[in-house]
């Protein structure tokens, strides 16, 4: 099915529409068309046009699927369970020398697209568009499903490799397990090191360290990091932050850290990146994807843009899904 060919035109950020208990730069109502109330938010953005554009990239045929795999979170935080796979033999119940299986996956406990019902705006208790957490409790919109009706996500994904940024700048990444907050102002830089431009409808890719941390620390290690203290590397949720965000109107935003954005939040801030991302813009955020081999490849290329696919578990309602995604050069 794939995207429209709609033509989106945005408002500059304090000239956005006014929506009544939504801050300056909301985009409810932007993408609905014909009456009907828009749930997919941003991933509008991937029209045809912008997909065919998009599928230049692929020049070497060399491909990398960028989901970690499902057993590596070995505390999630958050309360949250652990992936847990069993293997059923079929040589009792159906006579068959062969083998089912069974998983159980909190969805937000590794790779992840987070959806447009995920996390609400806390002081409003709204999610994307306007729907509220009482009717989120009663129906299925903004699900995940919406996605794998337009056939699933595909784009340009575009990687600004923040580890290989600092480690020449400043000969060492930051502790991926800390609160460390990555200013919009590298990330401008490292976009401009690498020889990246950015364009309307793009994936954004981030690359923090957290899974490179995650795979060398030790089970003591991953336990404080990841269980007890529950701090984590990410972007910093300032205006500054999100003005550039908007400006720059990707499609999708992802990082290979827990929580995107640089967390815990601050308290009572007004410029948290779930909030805007999934509530006030209806942008899909991605977590903990593996990155790691995505940027030996963009090294060896010396590009980092590529192909990106991504097919969400088709869930009616889904709040969460492991990504499905493979970029290719």
């Amino acid at each position: 099915m794939g995207g429209s060919e709609a033509e989106y035109v945005f408002p500059n950020f304090d000239d956005t529409t006014p929506v009544p208990g939504a801050p300056k730069g909301c985009l409810w109502g932007f993408f609905d068309r014909d009456g009907k109330k828009d749930e997919i938010g941003t991933l509008n953005l991937l029209a045809r046009d912008v997909v065919t554009a998009a599928s230049k990239e692929i020049q070497t045929g060399i491909h990398v699927q960028l989901d970690w795999p499902l057993h590596s979170l070995t505390y999630p935080s958050f309360g949250r369970k652990p992936f847990h796979h069993r293997i059923i033999s079929l040589k009792e119940s159906l006579s068959t020398f062969g083998f089912d299986d069974e998983i159980h996956i909190n969805t937000q406990s590794g790779s992840q697209w987070d959806s447009l019902r995920h996390h609400a705006c806390q002081q409003q208790r709204v999610f994307y568009n306007g729907l509220t957490f009482e009717e989120s409790l009663k129906s299925e919109k903004n699900g995940i499903h919406n996605w794998c009706e337009r056939g699933g996500i595909v784009g340009r994904g575009v990687l600004v490799d923040m580890v290989r940024f600092y480690e020449s700048r400043d000969g060492k990444a930051p502790n991926a397990a800390s609160r460390h907050e990555i200013p919009i102002d590298d990330v401008v830089a490292a976009l401009k090191a690498q020889g990246t431009t950015t364009r309307q409808g793009d994936i954004l890719v981030v690359r923090s360290g957290f899974v490179r941390w995650h795979n060398s620390a030790t089970d003591a290690e991953r336990r404080r990091g990841t269980f007890e203290k529950a701090e984590f590397i990410g972007l910093e949720a300032s205006e500054k932050t999100v003005r550039w965000l908007y400006e720059h109107h990707f499609a999708a935003l992802v990082g290979d850290t827990v929580a995107f954005e640089a967390w815990p939040p601050q308290p009572d801030s007004p410029w948290i990146l779930h909030e805007w991302a999934l509530g006030w813009w209806g942008t899909p955020l991605g977590e903990m994807w593996d990155l790691e081999r995505l940027s030996e490849e963009c090294e060896r290329h010396q590009r980092w843009e590529f192909f990106l696919t991504s097919a969400p578990l088709h869930v009616r309602g889904g709040v969460g899904s492991p990504p499905g995604a493979i970029a290719i050069f």
